[in-house]
Formats: C-alpha cells, structure tokens, sequence
C-alpha cells in the first residue's frame, strides 16, 4: 500500500519507489471482461499475449508505470497482471473495489458499507496470494447520478482510504456526476486531492472540469487515441484550455484500453498513444514541455502517493 509518508507505491510485484514510477497512465486495463454485461465481443479482452506486447511497446516509448483500473465485476486478474509486469518490465498497480451497479454480485445489495469497507481493506491489506492492490477503483456511477448501493459503494471506498492512504479513481462520464461522487466522499473525510474524476473526456464542458480541479480532484481525460480523431482533436484543445486556466497540476491524460479494437496491432492506441503522438500535439499546441512532462509524471505520483 502506499506508505503514510509517501514514499513508496504497491505495484502487483511489491512496493516501488514513488521516485521511481516514471511515466505513468493512469486509467487502464491490462485485461479485463466486459462481456458478461456488455455481450459484445469486443469487451472481452484476457488475452495476455496482446496485453504484453502492448507493454513493451509502451516502455519502448519511454513509459514506466500502469495503473490498472479493473475494479470487481470487471474480471480483475491479479496472477495475469503480475504475469504481464514480468514479461514487459512495467510497473503495474493494481486497482480494487467494484465498477458499477450492473457490474455487481448478485448480493451486493444485502452488504452495509461497513462490511464493504471491510471487505476493501483485506483486499488492499492482504491481496490475492499476496498481489496486492495500489489504488481504489475504478469506484463508478453508472448513469448521470448516484444509486444507492453505488453510494454504499462509494463510502465504503472513502473509509477504506481513510484506513489505508490510498488514493481514489472514479469512473462517471457523460454527465456531471463527478460532483455527487466528490460530495460523498467530502462527506466521508475523504481528501479530493488524492481523487481522480475519470472519463471527463466524455462531456466536452471545461466549465465543469474546472469546477472539479478547483475543488481539489484531479481532471482525467482517458480515452486518448487514434480512433476518433475530431474528439481527440477536442481533448487536446481542452488540455490546452485546462492548462490556460492554471490547473495543468488537476490534469490526468491516458488511453482507458478496454477493448479489443484498443490494441496497438488492432488500430488502437495501445498504452503509447500519449507518449508517442499526444505529447508532441500538445508541445506543438504551446503547452511548455516541462508542463507536459509533469502531467505525465508528477501527477500520477501525487494521485498515488499525496504531495
């Protein structure tokens, strides 16, 4: 877990010096299984073999460290994440506690938050076999507010920060849900500065992302890449538009793979896609590089790690 002092991250094959970390996106799935939901083929993604190649070629690229966000219901793999950061040499932190509503066990409904809370600590405490959890999430919202067991979900993953110090990723897009989820966990005590609101990408509005980032949570956008290119074209201009405003230190920037189309050799941005080719469209854009390179490194850290 992450040390009180800030000084050391879980990565699935121990704890790593957050000096150490690097480069590092900070949304992604290595693999993962959408399908029991989704039934599209596309969102079953356990291939290993793929999920390393991707890896190497993200250190090729200059890249250090994943976080990956394959929360419970998501087909979270603790034995194949730490297979992958093996055989690519990538820092892997391992996320924990549970997607969203549709994604629950069946039971999910009859647990308190204090059995939940419980149940998040052993996780992050003692792992599967030892592999062990560095973050909590992705923590979600299924629609544009809250439901009930996703609130108990939610304060569950508050308590269970407040008893561990590790930080908080957040999944709500299309709509401003983040700032219910930020008022929850306010409520629980919860530092917003170890908070990360993902896929703000899915509602173009600057408006709202900064009204998040001026209340101390971090702004990611996480679904960079090559598939889309006027909406990439739009988050790079938001990017810019973000760091304009003075709040380049609230901004997180990765790629959310959790498709098979995902995949470098399928046309997909991989894990590299920031590092290769958004990172030069930013520079190219007047961002200073020094910028750059912070919201690639010193963010993630902080999120992970506090100031």
């Amino acid at each position: 877990m992450t040390s009180q002092a800030g000084q050391t991250v879980q990565t699935v094959r121990g704890p790593v010096s957050a000096s150490a970390l690097g480069p590092t996106m900070p949304h992604e799935h290595i693999v993962s299984d959408m399908y029991r939901v989704n039934r599209q083929k596309a969102s079953f993604m356990m291939d290993l073999y793929e999920a390393v190649n991707d890896l190497r070629s993200y250190k090729a690229a200059g890249g250090a460290t994943i976080v990956d966000c394959t929360s419970g219901g998501l087909g979270r793999d603790p034995h194949k994440l730490l297979q992958a950061s093996v055989e690519s040499d990538v820092h892997i932190v391992m996320g924990s506690g549970w997607y969203r509503e549709p994604f629950y066990e069946e039971d999910f409904n009859k647990l308190s938050v204090a059995v939940l809370t419980e149940r998040l600590v052993d996780d992050i405490e003692n792992g599967t076999d030892g592999i062990r959890p560095g973050v909590i999430g992705e923590i979600g919202a299924d629609r544009e507010w809250l439901s009930a067991v996703e609130e108990r979900a939610l304060r569950a993953s508050a308590r269970a920060h407040r008893r561990t110090g590790l930080g908080i990723i957040l999944h709500g897009t299309r709509s401003k849900v983040g700032l219910w989820q930020l008022d929850v966990l306010e409520e629980e005590g919860v530092d917003l500065r170890r908070v990360a609101v993902s896929h703000c990408d899915g509602l173009d509005d600057v408006d709202y992302h900064e009204v998040l980032a001026r209340r101390g949570a971090f702004v990611m956008y996480d679904r960079n890449g090559p598939l889309d290119i006027p909406q990439q074209e739009e988050r790079v201009r938001n990017t810019v538009e973000m760091v304009r405003r003075g709040l380049a230190d609230k901004l997180l920037l990765s790629h959310d793979v959790c498709w098979i189309t995902d995949r470098e050799r399928r046309g997909g941005p991989g894990y590299s896609y920031v590092l290769r080719e958004m990172r030069g469209e930013l520079i190219a854009a007047g961002v200073d590089t020094e910028i750059v390179e912070r919201i690639v490194v010193d963010n993630p850290r902080r999120l992970l790690v506090g100031a």
